[in-house]
């Protein structure tokens, strides 16, 4: 009997975050470009640019925001848990449709990161993680 109450806690709260899921296919997910950077020290180093242009796309009143993660783990790719750093490179304060931000490895101090698109509307939407490595 647990089980089965188990299972049917498990099935609600999944069904739930699968409402609020950005799809890959989004026209929001397709407005963010991440590009590589070489880095103009180090050859085997790649620093990261996220830019994004939301001007041809229907915002509904959504508050969007583009998280980042600095990982420590970075052998565990999107999975990572161990993070440095949390930071918004795109928020509700510094909010604008078009504009970009760059990475720099050595600023960061970290080797990896992680980012998602958040969308706070009515409901809050996220995207899946998405890994990004600075090391070639």
């Amino acid at each position: 009997m647990k089980k089965i109450l188990l299972l049917a806690i498990f099935s609600f709260v999944s069904s739930i975050q699968a409402q609020n899921r950005i799809e890959n296919n989004s026209p929001l997910l397709k407005s963010i470009k991440v590009e590589q950077l070489q880095d103009a020290k180090f050859d085997y180093i790649q620093n990261a640019s996220i830019a994004w242009d939301f001007s041809a796309v229907e915002l509904n009143n959504a508050d969007l925001s583009i998280e980042v993660k600095t990982i420590y783990d970075c052998f565990n790719g999107q999975e990572a848990a161990d993070f440095k750093q949390e930071f918004t490179v795109l928020s509700k304060d510094n909010f604008s449709l078009k504009g970009n931000a760059q990475l720099i490895h050595l600023e960061l101090m970290a080797k990896c990161f992680k980012w998602r698109l958040v969308a706070k509307g009515s409901e809050t939407s996220v995207s899946e993680w998405f890994y990004f490595s600075f090391i070639k």
